[in-house]
């Protein structure tokens, strides 16, 4: 696996299995650590901070999940994305997968959990953007 690099983006926080980082003023980098499990508990703990980063920002944006760190994510953390998000903050989630690995796991993701939010899984950040500028420009606004 490839690090991500993040290098050009601003450190904005962190979670207990992830670090957070600002890509642009309405797009929120979610980088797991690596060989992440996302828990129920690590699920609301990205929900919270994704609600506070954007209340702080005085507006909704996109979340970007780089998903290929993750070797697990339980049911708990599934139900939390499928059935809490709705009144999310966030505009839409876009699942980040380069690797074989990485994609798969998106995939289950989104067949077995409908996410209350616009939800799609991309091989590259760069395949994400026009997903996310729709979004955000259909669902993005000052909070």
């Amino acid at each position: 696996m490839r690090q991500i690099d993040t290098a050009d983006w601003k450190k904005v926080g962190s979670i207990g299995n992830a670090e957070m980082y600002e890509i642009a003023p309405d797009i929120l980098g979610i980088v797991p650590h690596l060989n992440c499990i996302d828990t129920e508990a690590t699920a609301r703990q990205s929900l919270a901070f994704q609600d506070e980063h954007w209340r702080r920002r005085g507006q909704r944006g996109a979340a970007v999940v780089f998903m290929d760190p993750i070797i697990d994510q339980d049911s708990g953390a599934r139900s939390v994305y499928a059935n809490e998000t709705g009144e999310s903050l966030s505009t839409c989630y876009a699942l980040v997968g380069e690797t074989f690995f990485g994609f798969a796991v998106s995939a289950v993701f989104t067949g077995l959990s409908k996410p209350g939010i616009p939800t799609q899984v991309f091989r590259r950040l760069e395949d994400a953007l026009p997903f996310i500028t729709k979004m955000n420009r259909e669902r993005g606004g000052a909070r």
